[in-house]
């Protein structure tokens, strides 16, 4: 029972100062041994790092949820567009496209820029948060051009 008097005496007492030092000396100074003193400042310094571990758990948990809950998908889902001797196809977000039948590459910039490659084209799109805003075209080879017409779902 003595012991955990002073050991309580010694929390205390450690509590008020500023620094592990002033904190030691004021529990000596009152009178409790400095093993006892000691012990009750390890007890101090890891009672504060199992609040502070526990607090920092909690706020990546918290980071993990709202990130989930904050992700952007992409608007599109499916879309063909025409033009003079053109058609192309875009499907699965924008990871598979065709143009006029054949496989082509998916090129994405930026969450609002694509740009199509294959069949001797380059297909230009841009898109907005409700879907697709532009979308053109230029011949690989060559300098024809021209904008595409486009439908979604």
């Amino acid at each position: 029972m003595k012991k955990l008097l002073m050991i309580a005496l010694a929390v205390s007492a450690l509590s008020a100062c500023s620094s592990p030092a002033e904190r030691m000396a004021k529990c000596e100074a009152q009178g409790v041994s400095r093993d006892t003193c000691y012990l009750a400042e390890q007890n101090r310094t890891t009672a504060m790092n199992a609040v502070a571990e526990k607090q920092a758990l909690e706020n990546a948990a918290y980071a993990v949820q709202h990130a989930q809950s904050a992700k952007v998908q992409d608007p599109l889902r499916e879309a063909s567009f025409t033009a003079n001797g053109i058609n192309a196809t875009v499907s699965n977000g924008f990871f598979t496209a065709k143009i006029n039948g054949k496989k082509a590459v998916v090129k994405r910039f930026n969450a609002n820029s694509y740009e199509i490659k294959g069949a001797g084209y380059v297909l230009s799109i841009t898109l907005d948060d409700n879907g697709i805003t532009d979308a053109s075209w230029n011949k690989t080879h060559g300098r024809d051009n021209g904008l595409l017409q486009f439908t979604q779902k």
